[in-house]
């Protein structure tokens, strides 16, 4: 009954056209905590190191199963020697997790996401391992706000909190995995981004896919971020932002995004999941200037089901729902960019992440 009325209450908030009032409740520091039924938020992170090792950690919060707002962390290393994946992962219900209403300090488990900009420390902490990294973001946060609009009852918030960030610290394989727990290994030169989301309602209402793509390397002091949201019915909502020294110089939207997907791809490891893009083309013109040119996935480093890491009890509400899966990739991108300063082309390499939902 309880979870029933809150999701009466939060359907008619948004149907009085509150919506946008709610749009300057959402902060990247802290949860919203909604009660509709299905919601989730969360903050995803993705850090790619000198050595090859790949980090990738999800944060989040939902109203699945038996209680609301149940958090849960999983955090996925992958190693460059081939070792198998060290996967750190705890769920707690609403009364064994924590944050801080002034600024960012997400508590759960021994788990702890915590800091101000720029400056961040990510520390996991469980029987199967340990990873403590200092973060610091290296650029200006890019809030994409309500997609696809304010006034929809059915939304997602987005905001790249880091959009580019650098990372450092150590990990360790613990006792559940080695026997005991393992020698520390040095993290250095970590380069990624990490995103703030919430999710309205039930993922599959909100997007059918997504991607992001910030970059990692670059010759160039001006360098890309994307995002785009693929709704039903083949709706898409698309953001290229061009940052220069931290800061955002011009943003686009709205614009037109060709998604090429080989008809044959030996990455295709289910018939039940949408495949995902192996590059992404688009052609923009506005005001703030010209973009033009393409993304391409060059190494996938990770397919990730993160249902299969859940508990028994948390599958089997979970498997009624789409389900997604995540892809993870090192990206090349290609844009030739024009404003009033004139033109240049742009070059580098970034981390993609695409998520698609099981038919």
């Amino acid at each position: 009954m309880r979870r029933w009325l809150g999701l009466w209450l939060a359907v008619s908030v948004i149907g009085l056209g509150a919506a946008q009032a709610f749009a300057t409740e959402v902060k990247d520091h802290r949860p919203v905590l909604l009660g509709a039924e299905s919601y989730t938020e969360g903050w995803d992170q993705y850090f790619y190191f000198e050595d090859g090792t790949f980090l990738a950690v999800q944060l989040f919060i939902s109203n699945y199963g038996p209680t609301d707002h149940r958090a849960l962390l999983i955090g996925s290393l992958l190693s460059p020697d081939g070792e198998k994946p060290l996967v750190i992962k705890n769920g707690r219900g609403r009364k064994d997790w924590s944050y801080d209403e002034g600024q960012l300090d997400l508590k759960i488990a021994h788990h702890r996401f915590s800091g101000t900009h720029p400056d961040y420390r990510l520390y996991l902490r469980n029987s199967r391992g340990e990873v403590d990294l200092t973060v610091e973001a290296r650029g200006e946060s890019w809030r994409l706000g309500h997609i696809p609009d304010p006034e929809s009852a059915k939304f997602q918030y987005a905001s790249y909190m880091m959009p580019m960030a650098h990372a450092q610290g150590r990990y360790r394989r613990g006792s559940e995995s080695a026997g005991t727990a393992g020698p520390w290994q040095t993290l250095r030169n970590g380069r990624g981004f990490a995103i703030r989301y919430l999710n309205s309602s039930s993922l599959s209402k909100v997007a059918r896919s997504w991607i992001r793509v910030a970059p990692i390397d670059s010759q160039d002091p001006s360098s890309p971020i994307f995002y785009l949201v693929e709704r039903s019915g083949q709706k898409q909502s698309s953001f290229l932002a061009i940052m220069d020294g931290g800061q955002i110089r011009h943003s686009w939207q709205k614009f037109p995004v060709t998604l090429i997907t080989p008809e044959n791809d030996a990455e295709d490891n289910s018939a039940d999941e949408r495949r995902p893009p192996r590059a992404i083309q688009f052609q923009i013109a506005g005001t703030d200037g010209t973009v033009e040119g393409k993304i391409t996935m060059t190494r996938l480093l990770q397919r990730f089901d993160f249902v299969r890491e859940l508990k028994p009890i948390e599958r089997f509400f979970v498997q009624f729902l789409n389900t997604p899966v995540h892809y993870r990739y090192l990206a090349q991108y290609d844009l030739t960019y024009q404003d009033n300063d004139g033109g240049r082309r742009l070059t580098g390499t970034a981390l993609a992440e695409i998520m698609t939902l099981k038919r």
